[in-house]
């Protein structure tokens, strides 16, 4: 009766224990908030720091516009770092996965536009470019169903 009762006592621990750790998972819907909390003000100080680089390029002033598109780097790093920290809802789990796969090759591809640019290598820098763009909008397509604001990707935001 003894061992009855003790494995009752374990069998409804392991049970709580579970229950507890279901309440803590996220929603899509909590997740999509707290990212986009973390995303909105990077996003805009990511505007912010490339402003005119359009410009600065035409005008052949490189190391300007690689100087904007570093700090721009440092920025999206830092946001990627900070998103990865949030818990992943379990049925997403995959999904964001390939999505923050995605995001690590536009750091890549942004890190040659810098080197580019610091090059003074326009068509290298325009080829850079243009790869991280398409990778901005394939990062988008993996996580569509989310409807991300602030943490999408926006080409607009790198003009």
């Amino acid at each position: 009766m003894a061992k009855r009762v003790a494995a009752a006592l374990c069998l409804v621990l392991v049970l709580a224990v579970g229950a507890a750790a279901g309440a803590a998972e996220l929603s899509r819907a909590e997740y999509v908030t707290q990212l986009e909390k973390i995303c909105k003000p990077r996003s805009l100080a990511t505007t912010r720091a490339v402003r005119g680089t359009r410009a600065d390029v035409q005008s052949e002033r490189f190391a300007v516009a690689a100087a904007k598109f570093a700090k721009a780097r440092r920025i999206f790093v830092g946001t990627l770092s900070s998103i990865k920290k949030v818990p992943r809802p379990a049925a997403d789990r995959a999904t964001l996965s390939r999505w923050f796969a995605a995001l690590e090759r536009e750091t890549a591809y942004l890190d040659r536009s810098i080197a580019a640019l610091r090059a003074g290598d326009l068509p290298r820098f325009q080829s850079a470019s243009a790869q991280f763009f398409r990778q901005g909008s394939k990062s988008n397509n993996i996580v569509i169903s989310f409807e991300f604001d602030y943490c999408a990707f926006k080409s607009s935001r790198y003009e």
